[in-house]
């Protein structure tokens, strides 16, 4: 019987890609003779280099950066997750004139004329605490407001504006029947107060507020490295209030030395944050509290545009630091619009301020009507409001009068002056 295998084709693979050999078997079950038969290769058309190549390469791409895009949003959420989000609080309170806590709802009258709103335009107030109060609480209260500031951003024309408030302007605030001093209302109610303060004196809408540790910003002007600064010999030596002397006060509250950081001459310097932060507090050295104002704007001029100036991973490693100093009651999405968004596409960095009170609506000085011997800016707030309409929204309209300020000017501004008063 003969075996079914004889004389059978065996088949073996050649080399990889080439080739194959076709053999025979005799009756013993040799191999008698074999050809060796060459396959045609296959042409690498378009489509077979898409399959063989391209593909897997896009294919590996797609991954990696599908990797990096989370990783990215994770970042993202981790920088969000470091501001202190405070729920908006719909009905707040504050201590009235008797020592009794109320809603500041029960003191909110009707007006007759809405106050000018622009969809792409929102205006949040910024606050400077000045934590030397011992009675500073986590959100504020029993704290003086040192800087007060509105900002306004404009998503259309991609700029920020500033109205800068003196401290020491004389303002009404709720449930007191005398004015005092705006930064005062802070230590009565917080920032709920301080908004509607300002909102009632400038008759525009707040969209939120944002507050920061007078010391605090020491890390965040050394979070982007430091700013320059153009300081004169005047601002750095005057004692008392010059900057070497803000200084020698900040190191012994924080405990350092007292010469650290101490300057030796003047001149453009770099500051560092503790430096910065003891150069915007000068007011003994020219134009007082006004002088002052313009150093805070110059402060953050000056760091905004260092932080423009950041690499992108510098930028975010600078977000880390500055957004765990922030507190705010801006919705976290609104924080991430304008944080990740809107300010890596500011198309002029130098900000346009007008500072409060405007020159020749206001009058300063020693006043006793209202407490003995105070320093203060006795404002005409009713003479600037269309003025704070012009700057934010190009546009004036009808608003409800604010009521007068006792010595606040009643002449045309041309004629008003700063004046001491009994």
């Amino acid at each position: 019987m003969k075996d079914s295998h004889k004389n059978a084709p065996v088949r073996r693979p050649g080399s990889a890609s080439q080739q194959f050999h076709v053999e025979h078997i005799n009756a013993k079950g040799n191999v008698v003779s074999a050809k060796r038969i060459r396959r045609r290769k296959k042409p690498w058309t378009f489509r077979r280099v898409c399959l063989r190549v391209l593909l897997p390469i896009i294919l590996v791409l797609t991954i990696i950066a599908g990797g990096i895009y989370m990783a990215a949003m994770r970042y993202k959420d981790y920088l969000l997750d470091q501001i202190e989000y405070i729920p908006k609080d719909e009905n707040p309170t504050f201590i009235n004139e008797e020592s009794s806590v109320v809603h500041i709802s029960e003191y909110t009258s009707e007006t007759s004329f809405q106050p000018i709103e622009e969809e792409h335009i929102h205006n949040f107030l910024l606050i400077g605490i000045d934590s030397r109060s011992k009675k500073y609480t986590e959100n504020g209260t029993g704290s003086l407001a040192d800087v007060i500031m509105v900002m306004s951003v404009d998503d259309d024309e991609g700029t920020i504006k500033l109205v800068t408030i003196q401290r020491d302007c004389y303002a009404y605030v709720p449930g007191h029947s005398n004015p005092m001093k705006i930064n005062a209302a802070m230590s009565y109610g917080g920032p709920e107060l301080l908004v509607r303060v300002v909102q009632n004196h400038l008759r525009i809408v707040l969209d939120g507020y944002a507050y920061v540790n007078f010391y605090n910003m020491e890390k965040v002007i050394d979070a982007v490295g430091g700013i320059d600064m153009e300081v004169t010999k005047a601002e750095v030596f005057h004692e008392p209030g010059g900057l070497n002397s803000n200084l020698r006060e900040q190191n012994n509250l924080v405990g350092d030395p007292s010469e650290k950081y101490v300057l030796s001459t003047s001149g453009m310097l770099h500051l560092n944050g503790r430096q910065a932060v003891a150069y915007s507090r000068i007011r003994e050295v020219g134009d007082g509290v006004y002088g002052r104002t313009e150093r805070q704007v110059k402060v953050l001029n000056e760091l905004l545009k260092e932080y423009s100036n950041l690499s992108s991973t510098s930028k975010l490693a600078a977000l880390d630091d500055i957004l765990d100093m922030v507190a705010t009651n801006v919705p976290r999405e609104d924080v991430e619009k304008y944080a990740f968004d809107f300010l890596p596409e500011v198309r002029n960095m130098k900000i346009e301020t007008l500072g409060i009170p405007i020159d020749g609506y206001s009058r300063q000085g020693m006043f006793s009507d209202v407490r003995a011997n105070e320093w203060s800016i006795r404002p005409d707030w009713n003479g600037m409001i269309p003025i704070v309409q012009e700057f934010l929204y190009g546009e004036t309209t009808d608003f409800d009068k604010v009521e007068e300020i006792p010595n606040a000017p009643k002449v045309k501004p041309s004629e008003s002056s700063d004046e001491d008063s009994k």
